[in-house]
């Protein structure tokens, strides 16, 4: 899979931001740390999903490690996944699944699909932004 981005996406988000920036907390630090909290989730996930899939390694390796968060003006967001040009391409094949002549060759690896696109992936990283932001007002408050 191409890597993909996570942005802080949670219910309630807004109100959250906004009484964070209203009590004078950092509203990019706490961004940060939750994006990069979310990126460990779905790391971990991946890591554990596709150690069977160990024949060379090569995917493996091309899986982004390192939480690096990007802004484009308001909007941070980070990477996540395999890097494509660093040897990551099987992992699209593995998640998906192939066809040969119209008929199943490779089942798709539901749980490799499910570290980055499940449900319960997406509802624990929505659990982790909501506490990242809790946490920093927490904080801002004692101040």
């Amino acid at each position: 899979m191409a890597r993909n981005k996570i942005t802080i996406d949670f219910n309630g988000y807004s109100v959250l931001e906004r009484r964070l920036k209203e009590i004078g907390g950092n509203a990019r630090k706490t961004a940060e740390s939750a994006l990069k909290a979310s990126h460990n989730v779905v790391t971990k996930k991946l890591n554990t999903a596709i150690a069977p899939h160990k024949e060379t390694g090569e995917t493996e390796k091309s899986l982004d490690r390192t939480p690096d968060v990007k802004w484009t003006g308001d909007i941070g967001e980070t990477k996540v996944g395999f890097n494509i040009a660093d040897g990551g391409l099987p992992s699209i094949f593995l998640m998906y699944g192939t066809k040969m002549h119209g008929q199943p060759h490779i089942s798709p690896d539901k749980a490799l699909y499910d570290a980055v696109y499940g449900t319960k992936t997406k509802k624990e990283i929505q659990k982790i932004q909501r506490e990242t932001y809790e946490k920093s007002i927490e904080r801002a408050m004692r101040k």
